[in-house]
């Protein structure tokens, strides 16, 4: 599993020293949602600038991944797992719950391009579910 930053790494042929190659690379759908939130409507943040950087097929690879680079991941079989996960340690963000979710479903591995993406409290949780966190130099 990874975060926005490496995704987008990934897409844009830069695979981070580190990430393991011989595995398919999932991304939960709130981290697209946030990378597609940049695509629609820029900021001035560091996704907002990596993305303006893209031509309009990168922007596009963005928007549509090709599934056998990085795979957008069906968030039904992890909603269920997100909600319990938000009861059990009293938080209700579905971008935390999700992604550790997705962690739980797929070897309990999660990579992050940005240390800004893993608070305190995430690693916390993680830590507790077993889940491994791996912050990569994106």
């Amino acid at each position: 599993m990874v975060d926005e930053y490496l995704a987008l790494d990934v897409l844009r042929g830069q695979w981070p020293e580190g990430l393991p190659e011989d595995d398919l690379l999932g991304l939960p759908v709130t981290h697209h949602y946030r990378l597609l939130q940049r695509v629609h409507q820029p900021g001035t943040g560091r996704l907002s600038r990596i993305l303006a950087g893209l031509s309009d097929a990168g922007r596009d690879a963005v928007r549509r991944p090709h599934p056998d680079i990085v795979q957008v991941l069906d968030p039904r079989p992890l909603v269920d797992q997100a909600a319990s996960i938000g009861a059990r340690y009293r938080t209700g963000g579905l971008l935390m719950t999700e992604t550790l979710a997705a962690g739980l479903a797929h070897r309990r591995a999660l990579y992050f391009g940005s240390e800004d993406n893993v608070g305190r409290r995430f690693a916390e949780i993680a830590a507790d579910l077993g889940i491994a966190i791996t912050v990569l130099a994106s």
